[in-house]
């Protein structure tokens, strides 16, 4: 199935932008991808784990400018007003590099936590900074363990590969959504409290 996917277009290009695009929607499903491509000899490790990095800072960039662009929109502002986003702010503006980091490694935090660095005036510099050195530490942890997994199991992974992903997409989104359910009773309870 793997290779029918790929050759519809036999252009290296068209990996590469498949990479980047889907760093926009599920990060670390993507890093693996990426990896188990490039353990397949489909596309190079290092074209795979920096157009990896590059796909995940111009998704948590635009995150972090819609974030600052709530200043000066009011219709953003007021759709940034969830619970989630302004519990994060506080955090951001005292500590910046810790948060941020917090942030990297909290896969359902992300999308929340980059809107909030933009509404908490986090710096430019040291969002950029802290973000790509987070970017590259956790990419590179989880890309480099599933590069090796992929190059020895890939004779017998290319055979069940294809049934496993879509078992754990469906597994991680619903693993996402109630971490986020759980983080958003959390904050109920202490709001009320």
């Amino acid at each position: 199935m793997l290779d029918s996917l790929l050759t519809y277009s036999s252009h290296p290009a068209w990996i590469i932008l498949i990479i980047i695009v889907s760093t926009f929607m599920l990060e670390d499903l993507a890093i693996i991808g990426a990896a188990l491509l490039a353990a397949s000899g489909k596309v190079a490790p290092e074209v795979a784990f920096a157009a990896t990095c590059l796909g995940m800072f111009i998704g948590d960039s635009a995150l972090y400018l819609f974030g600052r662009a709530a200043h000066f929109s009011p219709w953003l502002a007021k759709r940034f007003q969830h619970d989630m986003i302004q519990r994060q702010v506080t955090p951001l503006q005292k500590a910046p590099w810790h948060q941020l980091a917090l942030i990297r490694c909290m896969p359902g935090l992300r999308t929340f936590g980059y809107i909030a660095c933009g509404l908490a005036k986090v710096p430019g510099w040291t969002f950029t900074i802290a973000n790509v050195v987070s970017i590259w530490v956790w990419a590179a942890a989880i890309f480099s363990v599933a590069y090796v997994f992929g190059k020895q199991y890939a004779d017998t992974m290319a055979e069940w590969l294809w049934w496993l992903l879509p078992v754990a997409l469906i597994v991680f989104v619903l693993g996402q959504r109630k971490l986020r359910q759980n983080m958003e009773e959390e904050g109920l309870e202490s709001t009320q409290a």
